[in-house]
């Protein structure tokens, strides 16, 4: 539901003391190109009032605009380029401001390698809101480092250098699946377990990276060869072994260790990304294990496979 209305400037700028005017708001930014408009429209299907490229200094005014109407529960989106002559410097201010608005509010960051957003813009043919006067690639570098303190405070930093536009929208839907059904409580600690492949390259945006590629590896035998690492003849493979078992114990260990300390403080969001070369049998055999083990102690886990979609492997490249 877009509203892009004239917005009253006489609103108030302040909730009262322990009151909220919206339920829930997301502000959406990050990098020109990395999926920003994509995540703005999923959010509308998903029921949310939306609107882009507000100034900071008018979204208090644009949320008592929509709680004026009288609508219960009212969720809503924005997007935030911070192009605008003293945004970036005012923005942590403005945020606090807006945040007190809201009972929950959270900033997504989304961005992508400077190779790929220079091939986003040379298949579209747009051009780079700061390519005045610069080359798109001086532009996509310019934006990078000028919004690195924003990135710095997002409650989630997204990296779709390697999604394509279903993928995003599939993860957007696991981030946002316990919200819609009014499952989330104030101060939960959301998951996300990834497997990649590193002969693909990681991701910029998991705050912690482990390695499984010291684990034996079924692609050797060429009867595992096929199966991933959720099918029944990889899993007792790696079980058989024993070392797996031993690294899930430990992982298991470090997450009761950091898992509350993360919530004390307050953090939304936890990305931990397990790797093996190809993606394909151990890295997914050791997300799924290590979140079953969460979600029986009742954590909140969303795990995705990242290259798993991909052939199986062929090659003693695994």
């Amino acid at each position: 539901m877009s509203l892009q209305s004239e917005i009253p400037s006489a609103l108030p700028q302040a909730a009262p003391a322990g009151s909220f005017v919206i339920r829930h708001l997301v502000l959406v930014t990050g990098l020109s190109g990395a999926g920003k408009s994509i995540t703005l429209k999923y959010l509308e299907d998903m029921g949310f009032y939306w609107t882009d490229n507000l100034p900071m200094s008018l979204v208090p005014s644009y949320l008592y605009h929509l709680a004026a109407g009288g609508e219960p529960n009212v969720r809503v989106a924005v997007g935030i380029h911070l192009r605008e002559t003293g945004c970036l410097s005012s923005f942590q201010a403005d945020y606090r401001q807006i945040a007190a608005l809201a009972e929950q509010c959270e900033v997504l960051f989304f961005e992508a390698n400077p190779e790929t957003l220079f091939i986003r813009y040379q298949e579209t043919r747009r051009r780079h809101p700061l390519a005045q006067g610069r080359t798109v690639q001086e532009a996509i570098l310019l934006e990078r480092q000028a919004l690195e303190p924003v990135r710095a405070i997002a409650d989630l930093v997204i990296d779709t250098s390697r999604t394509s536009t279903p993928q995003l929208k599939d993860r957007l839907s696991q981030l946002f699946q316990e919200m819609l059904i009014d499952r989330r409580n104030e101060g939960e600690l959301t998951i996300f377990i990834r497997s990649f492949g590193f002969k693909y390259g990681a991701n910029t945006d998991a705050d912690m990276v482990l390695d499984g590629r010291f684990l034996p590896n079924p692609y050797y035998d060429p009867q595992l060869r096929p199966f991933n690492g959720r099918e029944e003849p990889v899993i007792r493979f790696l079980e058989r072994d024993g070392e797996a078992l031993a690294f899930l114990d430990r992982l298991q260990s470090l997450f009761d260790y950091l898992i509350p300390r993360y919530q004390k403080e307050k953090k939304r969001y936890f990305t931990v990304d397990i790797g093996c070369t190809g993606g394909y049998h151990r890295s997914v055999f050791l997300v799924e294990q290590l979140t079953r083990r969460l979600r029986q102690q009742g954590f909140t886990v969303l795990m995705r496979h990242r290259d798993l979609h991909r052939d199986p492997p062929k090659t003693a490249d695994d």
